[in-house]
């Protein structure tokens, strides 16, 4: 019998520090006090808890579980998502690698055989490591990402293009997006070639090789790389419309010199190009400006996950037909993020957090949704018509708690080089304090800011000594200060 309980203790948490801000703030505490409430104990030999999205329902979920990761990497130590990880390490086919998009945690079983998830575990492990330091996982987890790797590369690839593929639409995690049969009886993807998979396998290779360059694996690290240059020479071969000036779904063909015939709905599944790699140069502006285009993407509330210019959009979400959903939209702002677009990131994750405060403040909704209509501050309805579920922290937490910090206060953590960046956009006070970052509490607030040099004013606490790399607009290069244990002030 366990005995483990789990408590919502706001004072153990980091503490943002956004003036001017204090719903923002406030909601940030709300998804963290329902994520403790959301927590699955499993009394069964093998399993440990789980954070769940659905308390209740007796299924363990691969995408959900990958996704909040990026939450509870912020709960300094008091609440992991890797617990959910670590069941469903336990849970694969050690002899192929395979592992299910979900198992029901009693049976032990799949619960719906066959079919496979994001593959995102690798992207997961390694931005656990940046925040805490810790590398003790790499070795002991790295048979169950490369078996998953391997799984997909040897049995969800089309033999003509070498390129992805989901069983269904659901496999995909984006249930009733117009990309593929739904469900697909003999869940083979109806012949489809998935753009999100691919970007999805060159994201994990891209991660494995990191991983494996830690723990010394010279030839794995070179053979990672060269995987995922391989598979986004693939993306942009297949993929990328250049009339459209998109990447999308397409239909195999048997001979892979023959041109592909596209999938012509603009979907979110395109948003990974920009984070696995495959979109470079023109075609990243490109992908930009799709987003943010107000007749396509960039909705009251963003990113719409189905184009609004699509036949099948629906203004009032209709789960996948348009439906916001912080999964799709954190890994959207992480692209940009990651392609050099951070200023244009965080005008969309404001726009996301002051739409899920308004919806947080009406009498009528009151909470934290699974997904949110794109033009309007109300629940996302599903295809049918009712309200999707409430309460959703799981992935709910990813724009008031991650996105917060990364992208709205701007504080980015590396903990493989000891280092904070900090890209300084707010113009008010703002920062986070007591932040357990690579085994030592942190705290980094800008007290002042003013556009002149040596008139911002940083304000550090720290158990360890650090760097902090300052990034300002007033300045032409980045301000590095070697921070020494203690308190102290610095003029940037």
């Amino acid at each position: 019998m366990k005995n483990t309980l789990y408590l919502y203790q706001k004072e153990v948490l980091p503490h943002p520090v956004l003036e001017g801000h204090q719903d923002w703030i406030d909601l940030y505490y709300k998804a963290w006090e329902l994520a403790f409430t959301n927590i699955e104990y499993i009394d069964l030999p093998g399993w440990k808890d789980i954070l769940t999205c659905m308390p209740g329902v007796g299924i363990i979920w691969q995408w959900d579980s990958c996704m909040m990761t990026f939450i509870t990497n912020y709960s300094n130590g008091t609440l992991s998502a890797f617990w959910n990880l670590d069941n469903l390490y336990r849970l694969r086919r050690p002899k192929d690698g395979f592992m299910a998009m979900a198992y029901n945690i009693e049976k032990e079983e799949e619960q719906y055989p066959g079919r496979i998830n994001p593959p995102l575990m690798a992207w997961a492990e390694w931005e656990h490591y940046l925040i805490t330091g810790d590398s003790s996982r790499f070795e002991q987890v790295l048979p169950a990402l490369e078996g998953i790797y391997d799984f997909i590369e040897k049995n969800r690839r089309r033999e003509s293009c070498g390129l992805y593929w989901f069983e269904d639409s659901g496999s995909s995690g984006m249930d009733n997006s117009p990309r593929a049969g739904y469900l697909c009886e003999a869940l083979n993807g109806s012949d489809v070639c998935h753009i999100d998979l691919a970007c999805q396998q060159a994201l994990s290779a891209k991660h494995l090789a990191k991983i494996c360059d830690v723990l010394g694996l010279e030839a794995k690290a070179a053979f990672y790389a060269q995987e995922q240059e391989r598979i986004c020479a693939l993306i942009n071969r297949y993929h990328w419309s250049e009339r459209s000036r998109w990447y999308f779904d397409f239909f195999q063909r048997s001979n892979p010199d023959q041109k592909v015939k596209f999938i012509n709905s603009k979907t979110a599944a395109a948003f990974w190009t920009l984070m696995c790699g495959a979109a470079q140069g023109e075609r990243r502006e490109a992908v930009k400006n799709h987003m943010f285009d107000e007749n396509e993407f960039f909705t009251k509330v963003p990113f719409a996950t189905l184009s609004k210019d699509d036949p099948n959009y629906d203004c009032t979400g209709g789960y996948w037909l348009g439906g916001v959903w912080p999964p799709t939209t954190f890994a959207g702002v992480r692209g940009l993020c990651t392609t050099g677009y951070r200023e244009l990131a965080r005008e969309a994750a404001v726009k996301m957090l002051t739409a899920m405060c308004a919806v947080d403040k009406d009498p009528a909704y009151g909470s934290i949704w699974e997904c949110y209509a794109p033009e309007a501050y109300r629940p996302a309805t599903a295809e049918a018509g009712e309200l999707v579920r409430s309460e959703f922290v799981g992935w709910g937490g990813l724009p008031p708690i991650t996105m917060l910090i990364e992208n709205i206060i701007g504080l980015e953590f590396d903990a493989q080089h000891n280092t904070v960046n900090f890209h300084l956009h707010a113009r008010e006070k703002c920062g986070l304090e007591n932040m357990l970052f690579n085994g030592g509490k942190i705290s980094v607030v800008c007290t002042h800011y003013e556009p002149f040099k040596g008139r911002t004013v940083i304000e550090t606490k720290a158990q360890k000594p650090f760097t902090l790399v300052v990034k300002t607009k007033y300045l032409w290069d980045d301000v590095v200060v070697e921070v020494p244990a203690g308190k102290q002030v610095f003029y940037i």
